[in-house]
């Protein structure tokens, strides 16, 4: 039988008040664990933990505001958050389209704070936890940018190619115990930034224009719905995933054609 059971265990996902960090949020707690989402804006918080607890009755979910693409706030989540089994560094994005040569030290800064160092940052700090414990899971979110990069992408794409060969290195760390380390790469999927994107077109629309001029490599052929995402990542937190380790796992429908 596989084991997704996850009672008594706590997580502590990132920047998950919307989109993949929410849906993994209710798949934990669907399978017993504890649940500590993060984000930057109170009220949106308290929104996304109502959402958690309306999909899944009785489930246990706490919040821990602070912005993690800095030291001050990855700081305030550890001094709040005490205890961890789970960490998911979802963290990370970008709202720039920016060619390459108007791209400024201040947003080549802020991306490797955000997608990078965030996860430095707390999975230093949980690590020797986890150790302790002799069980945990981490898991790094990269994306198909970190794989193939478009030219108004270039910042975002090395920052998650970096996080790819961060996940392995820090999965070396825990060899021959039972802590894993994962890295999940997405493509396009339902979120915030496609609505924004869409500026007034319907998502049918949009989506169609996307995946022919963007993606017509991909074998999904649209966006892939959160939850759709969410499933590889709670799978990875259960304990039926424990031969997965230093692993790269990409959710991007197929865009992509590399091994």
């Amino acid at each position: 039988m596989m084991d997704l059971d996850l009672t008594g265990k706590t997580a502590l996902i990132t920047a998950s008040v919307t989109g993949i960090g929410l849906a993994t949020a209710q798949g934990l707690t669907a399978r017993g664990a504890k649940v500590w989402i993060n984000g930057r804006n109170a009220d949106r918080l308290a929104k996304a933990a109502d959402e958690v607890r309306e999909r899944v009755p009785g489930a246990q979910v706490m919040t821990v505001q602070a912005d993690v693409a800095t030291a001050e706030g990855c700081q305030k989540v550890i001094d709040t958050v005490k205890d961890v089994d789970i960490l998911i560094n979802m963290a990370g994005g970008t709202s720039n389209l920016v060619p390459f040569e108007k791209l400024t030290d201040e947003d080549w800064q802020f991306q490797w704070d955000f997608n990078v160092m965030s996860g430095v940052r707390l999975t230093r700090h949980y690590a020797p936890l986890l150790k302790k414990k002799d069980f945990g899971r981490i898991i790094f979110m990269t994306s198909e940018s970190g794989l193939v990069s478009t030219p108004v992408l270039i910042d975002y794409g090395v920052c998650k190619a970096a996080v790819i060969r961060l996940s392995r290195s820090i999965a070396e760390e825990f060899h021959r115990t039972n802590v894993t380390v994962n890295c999940v790469a997405p493509g396009g999927t339902i979120s915030e930034w496609v609505y924004r994107e869409a500026k007034g077109m319907s998502l049918e629309a949009f989506e169609k224009r996307h995946f022919e001029v963007n993606e017509p490599t991909s074998l999904l052929g649209r966006f892939a719905e959160a939850d759709e995402v969410a499933n590889m990542i709670v799978y990875l937190c259960c304990p039926a995933s424990n031969a997965t380790r230093g692993a790269l796992l990409r959710v991007e429908g197929g865009a992509v054609r590399t091994d």
